[in-house]
């Protein structure tokens, strides 16, 4: 036990690095192909993926050390699922005045 390598949180890590190179991308190839209001849905979809990911793996981790869990982080994934709805929303109605 004593001697064990921590990877829990690893699979954030990989979400995490995979965003940037995705940022990366956008910013060296499809700056001028890509709207940026449909960037910021798209941001705001990998941010809502890694808060899920954290609070899956916050309950592996609580489970493991016999404690019990934090229902603030709860409470703010559900908040980044409605900031997510209610943006991608407000973006398609944008879009369909427009029009």
């Amino acid at each position: 036990m004593l001697g064990e390598t921590f990877t829990l949180l690893r699979p954030i890590y990989y979400l995490i690095a995979v965003f940037s190179v995705c940022n990366l991308v956008y910013i060296i190839f499809l700056r001028n192909k890509v709207k940026a209001s449909s960037y910021v849905i798209v941001n705001s979809f990998f941010f809502l993926i890694i808060a899920a990911a954290l609070l899956f793996q916050e309950g592996i981790i609580v489970d493991e050390f016999n404690r019990s869990g934090d229902s603030v982080t709860f409470y703010l994934t559900i908040l980044l699922g409605f900031l997510f709805i209610a943006s991608f929303i407000f973006q398609r109605k944008k879009i369909r005045d427009k029009n």
